[in-house]
């Protein structure tokens, strides 16, 4: 397992930068992408009112937000098999999305209730979403060394090795997921959601 993760370093550095890439993206070129921005924030709009007509809101949010989370990044992971490009997709989407909501919150409140809004879930939120990604974007690139490893018995003997270890890994990997984004969920329907309330 540990071996596993040592092999990973160079996919969750280039998980964070594309998130990182869409967070600037989002913040500084909104205009670029504002049919792409505006059809996300409609959904998290309607999600919102479904939620605030509910007898408990706050359960209601909780448990949104750790299906939708735990979900999309456990068949994030499984469509990295598509070459690896729909993680980054996801990576790069969502930090536009998260961009444009700092830059507009920032604006319309300020930058503490950006912090107060993000900060106490996202610490944890985040880095499980890059997680996943980055295991999405590895089965993506064993999959293109999977056609290398037809050429020669060494390749596929290696790629065989390489894929068993990253397959052995996945148990341990999504209870890494789901413990993660459980807390995440957690914090954000009850302390998140406390802090963002009109005082």
């Amino acid at each position: 397992m540990m071996l596993q993760f040592r092999l990973m370093k160079h996919y969750f550095i280039a998980s964070a930068l594309v998130f990182i890439t869409g967070i600037v993206l989002g913040m500084g070129f909104s205009d670029q992408f504002q049919s792409f921005i505006e059809t996300q924030m409609k959904g998290l709009e309607q999600l919102s009112q479904s939620i605030n007509d509910k007898p408990n809101p706050q359960w209601s949010l909780f448990w949104i937000i750790f299906w939708n989370n735990v979900s999309k990044s456990i068949l994030i992971i499984g469509l990295g098999v598509f070459f690896g490009v729909l993680p980054l997709f996801f990576l790069l989407s969502n930090g536009l999305l998260l961009g444009y909501v700092m830059a507009v919150s920032s604006e319309k409140q300020s930058i503490l209730y950006v912090i107060k809004a993000i900060l106490p879930h996202g610490i944890i939120e985040i880095p499980a979403v890059i997680f996943a990604c980055a295991f999405g974007l590895r089965l993506g690139i064993l999959v293109l060394k999977s056609f290398g490893a037809l050429t020669s018995a060494t390749r596929s003997a290696k790629f065989k090795e390489d894929f068993r270890g990253f397959a052995k890994a996945l148990v341990p990997v999504f209870i890494i997921i789901v413990v993660t984004l459980t807390a995440a969920a957690l914090i954000e329907s009850t302390f998140t959601y406390w802090l963002v309330q009109p005082q």
